[in-house]
């Protein structure tokens, strides 16, 4: 429902066109090709059928700063960038457009929309299948300390742990805090975040599958705003205003103690091009 866009990027560089062999593609990739689907491919393919336009033979270069299967919207990137690309080569279409492909890419629409958007993105699925997204900009003064170890974690597994009923006592409390989080980001009370992070829904079922998140989850430190899992994880984001470095230490020295290598980027949203 809530999804943030950052400032890791993927990218996608037409090296070649080829008339002549129409609806055909040749990707390189810049390093490590996708561990398994080629959701570029797939999104690119997607878009063909749903739009009907036929596209030159193409040559493409992929290039991605972002971590897969690490809670940082890789996949979203992927398909966006699909998507984007068919469009480059056919004819421009409305946002809204690719925003009704993305559940038949992603199973739900929240990261593509943040990924198309940017900004902070609310996304409300219709009882028709059409999406509404909204974007508004980032709290320029707000970063996001985003730890990453290498203990890879698929999203499907991680969905699979998910129970399929939560409490009412458990809905209306995320329901509280999910709209805490909204007015925090949007008033300046950036010190409500540390209760808007706490969740019911879905952190207690993957904290086993996710190394150091109940303890990243209890620091309590003055320059720490509030703690949650990057997506599906394994990736945890801890949320600061001029803390980021306290937080980069807590951080490294927790996975220092799990004995586990990590990745630390501290990350600035990338903010929507239009208000």
């Amino acid at each position: 429902a809530l999804s943030v866009a950052v400032q890791v990027y993927l990218r996608a560089r037409v090296l070649e066109v080829r008339p002549s062999e129409p609806d055909t593609i040749a990707w390189e990739f810049d390093g490590a090709g996708p561990a398994g689907e080629n959701r570029i491919e797939s999104a690119y393919r997607l878009a063909r059928q749903r739009v009907g336009v036929a596209a030159p033979g193409l040559r493409v270069k992929i290039s991605s700063e972002i971590p897969q299967t690490a809670g940082l919207g890789s996949s979203a990137a992927a398909a966006v960038a699909g998507l984007r690309l068919s469009e480059s080569v056919t004819a421009p279409r409305p946002t809204e457009d690719w925003l009704e492909m993305a559940p038949a890419l992603e199973g739900h629409p929240a990261n593509a929309a943040a990924a198309l958007l940017g900004g902070i993105t609310v996304s409300c699925q219709r009882e028709d299948g059409g999406i509404i997204a909204r974007s508004s900009r980032w709290p320029e003064a707000v970063k996001l300390v985003v730890a990453t170890p290498e203990v890879g974690l698929h999203t499907s597994h991680a969905r699979r742990v998910l129970p399929a009923d939560v409490p009412l006592q458990d809905a209306i409390f995320n329901l509280q805090r999910a709209l805490l989080v909204v007015h925090a980001l949007r008033s300046g009370r950036y010190e409500d975040l540390r209760e808007a992070m706490k969740d019911r829904w879905h952190q207690p079922a993957r904290a086993p599958l996710v190394p150091g998140l109940a303890e990243a989850i209890g620091f309590n430190d003055p320059a720490i705003l509030g703690v949650c899992l990057s997506g599906a994880g394994p990736s945890i984001v801890a949320f600061v205003t001029d803390g980021a470095a306290r937080a980069t230490a807590l951080l490294g020295a927790m996975y220092a103690r799990l004995e586990l290598p990590c990745t630390i980027r501290t990350l600035s949203a990338h903010q929507p091009e239009l208000e």
